[in-house]
């Protein structure tokens, strides 16, 4: 979209003979990725009631590929479980997995603001308010 708008800018600023502007990348801070085990909090945590597979990468925020693979690790630990209804299958948090994002969420109460970049996805209240078990 934005290729298409300089594009046309270009072509108008052709059209009354103004020289072109070399177009300027705009500064972008480096990427700030979730870990491991905030994934797996997320995860966990849309799966107090439960979720299919499409409604944990929705309020996850993760792909098809680390869904697969962190709801397979997670049902290994013991820390999630699979419901087969009819003709799907929903997943389900276990009391094991909800003592994990207790003291998930509590770990995250203890953290300073200042050992925790301001940037940092985790640090977001929001986020952690929505985490409570």
């Amino acid at each position: 979209m934005q290729s298409l708008q300089h594009a046309r800018q270009a072509q108008t600023d052709a059209q009354y003979g103004l020289a072109p502007v070399e177009a300027v990348a705009p500064k972008q801070s480096p990427a700030k990725n979730r870990g491991r085990l905030d994934v797996m909090a997320d995860i966990l945590n849309s799966c107090r009631s439960s979720s299919s597979k499409s409604h944990i990468m929705l309020h996850a925020n993760v792909n098809s590929i680390v869904a697969t693979r962190m709801i397979g690790k997670l049902t290994e630990t013991g820390l999630l479980d699979s419901v087969h209804e009819a003709d799907n299958v929903v997943y389900l948090a276990t009391p094991k997995g909800a003592d994990f994002i207790a003291k998930y969420v509590e770990l995250h109460r203890l953290i300073s603001r200042e050992l925790v970049p301001i940037e940092s996805k985790t640090n977001n209240p929001n986020r952690l308010n929505s985490l409570n078990f």
